[in-house]
């Protein structure tokens, strides 16, 4: 009994550790002047409309773009099959475009399903560039390593500055996945 015990106390406080390695990481990272801001997509809405984290990860970016830090806007994300196929870059886009930045400085990728999949887009389009991870606090330090596997040497990270407790589920989560991830590509 006792033994099971140590077992769950050890698991549970390799967990906490990740948790905290993760949550901690990159969170004095600031942007670089750069070449590009890659805007992680994630749901949108029924009515095509992006969510609270992705609403919040387009504001980062048009910040960056607003400020210099970025020329060009590269928005990623998948069609969603549940959501009647709608483009969550194109949605995206559509946001931007409606804040004020041009259509000539947003790089469209509809094939981002997932992190690797952007990494993968980013470097067909974007090879060797300066790049700017946008995505939330617990994703960039994936994001990033993601980048990294395609030679992308100068990746520097935003996000929305703004918390809400479900974050704790979604750091949990990544905590999770990142070690399979890590082994699977």
């Amino acid at each position: 009994m006792r033994y099971g015990l140590y077992i769950c106390l050890l698991s549970f406080s390799i967990l906490a550790t990740w948790m905290a390695v993760i949550a901690v990481k990159d969170i004095r990272t600031t942007p670089e002047l750069s070449d590009v801001a890659v805007i992680f997509g994630t749901a949108v809405t029924a009515e095509g409309e992006p969510r609270w984290a992705l609403r919040e990860r387009l504001k980062t970016g048009l910040s960056l773009w607003k400020n210099k830090k970025a020329t060009v806007l590269m928005v990623s994300g998948a069609i969603e099959k549940k959501n009647h196929n709608q483009d969550e870059a194109q949605i995206m886009a559509h946001w931007l475009e409606k804040e004020g930045v041009p259509a000539q400085a947003i790089m469209i990728d509809s094939h981002g399903n997932n992190t690797w999949c952007t990494a993968q887009n980013t470097a067909r389009f974007f090879p060797h560039r300066r790049l700017i991870v946008v995505t939330q606090w617990f994703h960039v330090a994936r994001a990033r390593w993601a980048l990294s596997q395609f030679d992308f040497q100068h990746i520097s990270a935003a996000y929305p500055r703004h918390f809400k407790i479900i974050e704790i589920w979604y750091l949990f989560r990544e905590a999770i996945a990142w070690p399979a991830y890590m082994l699977l590509k």
